[in-house]
């Protein structure tokens, strides 16, 4: 069953791809909800608390799909990390929400990719540290000595060409593809 909080941030995703940011007013979304809007301030508090929840529910969302990837490669972190970016950069670029945040289509003068590409939290700190904890358990044994800022480095590389791709899908993909290698290969030749 859906909570209440799920329904208003459903509808403010809805309101987001539909009408801009900067269109979304708690009262609109309380009239699509079917609540007061007292209600929903009760259930997610002020303009910037929704949009903070949006954004990490949705990045929760991609997380589960990079934990996934990584998973299904098992200890073979170049497999398994290439995968991820390629599950991102492809999922983001069918994806509503994020289309809605980066295209700026709408024109509106507040936007949400502060919130993707200029916090830290509540996007770049949950992947890192969603990542490295995923990390260790797969590829601790691989003497990796510097695997928080391999880890770090491929989260913002990812994010990089989340925000701004440049070249096909596949391309990104070697690119993080070569940034592991080299520091498999670094780590080796350091022993």
């Amino acid at each position: 069953m859906t909570t209440l909080r799920e329904r208003i941030l459903d509808a403010g995703v809805g309101l987001i791809c539909t009408e801009g940011w900067d269109r979304v007013t708690m009262s609109q979304l309380a009239h699509h909800v079917g609540v007061s809007r007292q209600m929903v301030y009760k259930e997610v508090g002020a303009r910037d608390t929704l949009a903070r929840a949006i954004v990490t529910r949705h990045a929760d969302r991609f997380l589960a799909g990079v934990t996934d990837q990584l998973r299904a490669h098992g200890e073979d972190i170049v497999a398994g990390v290439s995968a991820a970016v390629d599950y991102v950069l492809r999922a983001a670029a069918d994806d509503p929400l994020l289309k809605a945040v980066l295209s700026a289509a709408h024109g509106g003068t507040q936007d949400l990719l502060p919130l993707l590409a200029i916090q830290p939290e509540p996007v770049l700190e949950r992947a890192v540290h969603t990542v490295l904890r995923e990390a260790g358990e797969l590829y601790g044994g691989l003497g990796l000595p510097r695997l928080p800022e391999l880890v770090e480095v491929v989260v913002r590389l990812t994010l990089s060409h989340l925000i701004q791709p440049f070249g096909p899908v596949e391309q990104a993909s070697e690119q993080v593809a070569w940034l592991v290698r080299n520091a498999l290969a670094a780590a080796a030749g350091g022993r």
